[in-house]
């Protein structure tokens, strides 16, 4: 392997720049190898992590079918049944 040398007026001055560069290309090499290294692994984790999850998910509560039925903020029909809620009293009964 030639070496790479640094001209300079005298012998004495002259810089030998193969090992600076050497580290350098190598460092550089390092990186990137984990670089793809991160990126070959990050998918297999990320199923892993899935998998996971789907073990442990809790099965969603049902819907509400009286939700579709909502067009605004104040459009909820009332429940049908005995959990709804009580009823208001009507304003006439008190007049005579």
């Amino acid at each position: 392997m030639s070496l790479l040398i640094l001209l300079a007026e005298s012998n004495d001055d002259m810089v030998n720049v193969t090992p600076v560069l050497m580290k350098f290309i190598g460092k550089f090499f390092v990186i990137f190898a984990v670089v793809a290294v991160i990126a070959v692994l990050t998918p297999r984790i990320a199923k892993g992590i899935d998998r996971l999850r789907a073990k442990f998910e809790k099965p969603a509560p049902p819907e509400d079918p009286r939700c579709k039925q909502v067009r605004g903020p104040y459009d909820m029909p009332e429940q049908k049944g005995d959990d709804a809620s009580p009823a208001e009293p009507d304003a006439g009964e008190d007049e005579p």
